[in-house]
């Protein structure tokens, strides 16, 4: 039997009470600390905190530590941007040209979501005596690895643990807060995406197009989905796939472009490169495909499918499992199984699986749990504690 998933309330080590004070408050100013190298699931989280945090007195800026991609691909362009490369952990420079921003905006507090961007961030509020809170978004600080992973592990944790407030995406981040010691306090804050809009998402029609979006690396296990179409396809099933997003590395795409070939799938499949505007795809696909091979955080390009009314497969790993509700709003796999993907596949294509039931708890499911305006105001808590303490 597959596992169930944990029950959708905040488990924490601190519960910030819900404001209410009958004098206006005053509008707070967070400075989100910014990765910024990619565009992807931490950025995404920022830059929707930044446009649905107004609404509850608190306004914005950004500071990039990579500022590769996030300044041009931001969708909240009029909050104030800087880029500080920081090269490494002990950049003063960098450091000190974010802690003047800090006291040239007039900044109540720092966020940051990346341990790179972290550490920059807990620099610049000791300098600048502001508070920094920190979001746990993976599970790779309490995984095993190689010597200089290790290493970058074992620094991060040891500056996060003096985070004024840290905050994670799931029960899994949550246990591995708690357990490496991170923060002063904690609450668990679930990711959350924006409404779709002038939805009209019809049943698919005889062709079915399996979709996935995301940062294309190893661990997100593009190679299940690829082996299972060449499954499908001597199956005689009538499919075809669009796997939006950026390789990570040069070598991984031509690895993925050989197992393509290998399987006979090209014609198959659609590999249409990094986009901005994920909705246009999502519109397109009739079943939203995460079989991701390690644990991640709360992903949220699976509550974007949801949003979309887009039934979803996901393999049984933390963060997806957390985030798919198993037989209501889409089905879990296990994992590296792309036997029991295509299966899952031809089942929904079959008519055993409900595709219409699906879709319409996907979308009562995001409003329920995962709205981009529950997520922003949570945080607005979390933001007027640390500035009141």
């Amino acid at each position: 039997m597959l596992p169930c998933n944990l029950p959708n309330i905040s488990t924490s080590d601190f519960v910030a009470p819900i404001v209410t004070e009958r004098q206006p408050q005053r509008r707070l100013k967070v400075l989100h600390v910014i990765n910024g190298e990619y565009y992807a699931g931490a950025e995404k989280v920022q830059d929707l905190l930044a446009l649905h945090s107004a609404q509850f007195g608190i306004d914005s800026g950004f500071a990039c530590v990579r500022g590769d991609q996030f300044p041009l691909k931001r969708e909240c362009q009029n909050a104030p941007l800087e880029s500080h490369d920081l090269t490494h952990p002990w950049h003063f420079d960098s450091i000190k040209s974010i802690a003047k921003m800090v006291e040239n905006g007039n900044f109540d507090l720092l966020h940051a979501h990346t341990p790179r961007s972290g550490w920059a961030a807990l620099s610049a509020g000791k300098l600048s005596g502001r508070p920094v809170a920190y979001t746990v978004h993976d599970m790779f600080l309490g995984q095993k690895a190689g010597l200089l992973r290790s290493a970058f592990n074992r620094y991060s944790i040891r500056r996060l643990q003096h985070a004024d407030f840290v905050t994670t995406v799931s029960p899994k981040t949550t246990q591995l807060a708690k357990r490496l010691g991170l923060g002063k306090s904690r609450r668990m804050i679930l990711n959350g995406v924006p409404s779709a809009r002038d939805l009209n998402r019809q049943p698919p029609g005889k062709t079915w197009t399996l979709g996935s979006v995301g940062l294309i690396r190893p661990c997100k296990g593009i190679e299940v989905l690829i082996e299972a179409i060449g499954i499908l396809k001597q199956r005689k099933c009538p499919i075809e796939a669009t796997i939006v997003g950026t390789f990570y590395t040069d070598s991984y795409k031509q690895e993925i472009m050989n197992l393509v070939d290998q399987m006979g799938v090209t014609a198959d499949i659609k590999f249409p490169g990094f986009t901005t505007d994920v909705p246009s795809h999502l519109k397109n696909f009739d079943l939203f495909v995460m079989p991701s091979v390690e644990p991640e955080g709360l992903p949220m390009v699976l509550l974007e499918a949801m949003a979309h009314g887009l039934p979803m497969i996901g393999s049984n790993v933390p963060g997806v499992r957390d985030a798919i509700t198993h037989d209501s709003d889409g089905c879990i796999i296990p994992n590296r199984n792309p036997e029991a993907l295509a299966d899952t596949v031809q089942s929904f294509i079959a008519g055993k699986i409900d595709w219409t039931r699906m879709s319409q708890n996907a979308r009562d499911g995001h409003h329920e749990r995962f709205s981009a305006e529950r997520m922003a105001r949570e945080f607005s808590e979390v933001y007027r504690i640390l500035v009141d303490k």
